[in-house]
């Protein structure tokens, strides 16, 4: 059975979002919540942490600053949106230039606002079904060095196989200065060249033995220090088969790449089923983002729906804005992770994942938000006792 689609019907009048909850009653597809604004605050989806899948605003006269609020959160954290409004043509243009989906004055016709939610409810699937199917091999890779390209890809890897349960492996390819497992507390080595010099006589099994295990569940495999390897000696037909045992063998690999054009990284990126470009909010990163799209989408192939750009330790008071940065790379695709530098480093400095560190922070709800889209699924919920362990034995 399929889910229920949440819709938050937000206004500031009573009985205008009363009057919409009883025009969609009986649509058992949808799961139809009220929120009566009385905070003073302009956004409606202020302080909405669990958000819904989609929006149905009711605007007042002061239409302009609701419209603006709603138009400055970041496009990962503004679902699809329907505004109800006076009627206005200047309100419905702003309407749809902050992203709205369809625009009613009242009295909304039940009949069009259903078939309005239920288009939107076809696609919000049909883009499940295709991030589910496409989110097997994750290559996360940064624009310019330093985004935080390593931390997100050890907090998504942790978060999928610890919280929503899947069995996940994290590839550490930076074979000359990669660092991944001084973030989970594990020892300085790896079998990484070990397996794909033996990737003809491996499988799964065999596979295994080269991993090093964290208690979450998740297997990494990276390079050892000790065994120095530059450009041109890894075998590529080797690694590519080395990738057809992991995708037969995880639900998830999460690929962390170094910011470097050769063949191990293009091989990488040509066979992920989504490329995570992070970036910061910076001029400087946004001109490598351009870059780095370039190469994707010119040289590798990869297509543009393959692509999400990250914006890493967001924060809203700089002017370089998210809609200013899809403007500029033209990827719509975005989620932005906030800045919160004092935790990650404490995460770092500990060697302890970041959702342990901090489980309910902006930065870790982010996080966790992202390994859902990618995954498909919601988080696990908490269990005790022998239900715990048999889990977590199940994926080791």
């Amino acid at each position: 059975m399929k889910s229920r689609m949440k819709v938050l019907l937000a206004g500031r009048g009573a009985d205008e979002l009363q009057a919409l909850e009883n025009a969609l009653e009986g649509q058992s597809n949808l799961a139809i919540s009220k929120r009566l604004i009385t905070n003073g605050h302009s956004d409606p989806l202020y302080n909405v942490t669990d958000l819904p899948d989609m929006l149905v605003f009711c605007t007042t006269v002061a239409w302009e600053e609701e419209l603006m609020s709603l138009g400055e959160r970041p496009l990962s954290a503004r679902p699809p949106t329907v505004v109800i409004g006076a009627g206005d043509t200047a309100a419905m243009r702003m309407a749809m230039r902050v992203g709205a989906r369809d625009y009613y004055s009242f009295p909304v016709p039940p009949q069009e606002l259903i078939d309005s939610l239920n288009q939107i409810e076809g696609e919000l699937r049909a883009d499940t079904e295709e991030e589910v199917d496409s989110a097997k091999l994750v290559a996360v890779i940064n624009a310019k060095g330093g985004s935080g390209a390593s931390t997100i890809s050890a907090t998504l890897a942790h978060g999928l196989a610890d919280r929503i349960g899947q069995r996940v492996t994290l590839l550490d390819m930076d074979l000359q200065f990669g660092n991944l497992p001084s973030l989970f507390d594990l020892p300085a080595a790896g079998g990484l060249i070990d397996a794909v010099l033996r990737a003809d006589s491996l499988d799964a099994v065999a596979l295994e033995g080269h991993m090093l295990k964290h208690k979450s569940g998740l297997h990494l495999l990276g390079n050892t220090p000790q065994q120095l390897v530059v450009p041109g000696e890894i075998d590529e037909s080797k690694l590519r088969k080395l990738v057809e045992i992991l995708r037969s063998s995880y639900d998830h690999i999460v690929v962390d790449l170094p910011r470097q054009i050769d063949g191990v990284t293009g091989l990488m990126l040509e066979a992920a089923d989504r490329v995570l470009l992070v970036v910061q909010q910076s001029v400087s990163h946004i001109q490598d983002a351009r870059q780095m799209l370039r190469y994707l989408t010119r040289y590798i192939g990869v297509p543009e729906k393959r692509i999400t750009i990250v914006i890493n330790r967001w924060d809203k008071r700089v002017a370089l804005t998210p809609n200013d940065i899809e403007k500029a790379l033209r990827i719509k695709e975005q989620l932005c992770i906030p800045n919160d530098f004092a935790r990650v480093a404490e995460s770092a400095n500990l060697g302890t994942p970041l959702l342990e560190v901090a489980p309910s922070s902006q930065v870790s709800r982010s996080m966790m938000r992202l390994a859902e889209v990618l995954s498909g699924k919601k988080p696990v919920p908490d269990e005790t006792g022998l239900g715990k362990v048999w889990r977590k034995w199940a994926r080791a």
